[in-house]
């Protein structure tokens, strides 16, 4: 057994740990990266975080464009003058 398979386990699991707890508020947590290349028994396990992350990303990446949209249509709705109506009362 590789002497830093414990180390690769904990980073892993919080890994998972913040990929499944994305919509809650998270404590920041740095880590510390194992020395040594990650053990060849925990390579699927990595890339499949991997996989995890970076759909992760594409979502939020998809997510900020389309709120960037919206705040640049809204920044194209013209104000109202001080003394003009904001509406038309059509029932009198």
């Amino acid at each position: 057994m590789p002497d830093n398979l414990a180390a690769w386990l904990a980073v892993l699991d919080q890994f998972e740990r913040a990929l499944d707890a994305a919509d809650e508020q998270l404590e920041s947590a740095d880590f510390d990266r194992p020395d040594g290349p990650i053990p060849a028994q925990l390579r699927e396990r990595a890339e499949a975080v991997l996989a995890r992350q970076q759909l992760m990303i594409g979502g939020l990446v998809a997510s900020r464009a389309n709120v960037a949209r919206e705040i640049a249509a809204l920044r194209r709705v013209p104000t109202n003058p001080g003394g003009t109506p904001a509406y038309l009362d059509v029932e009198g």
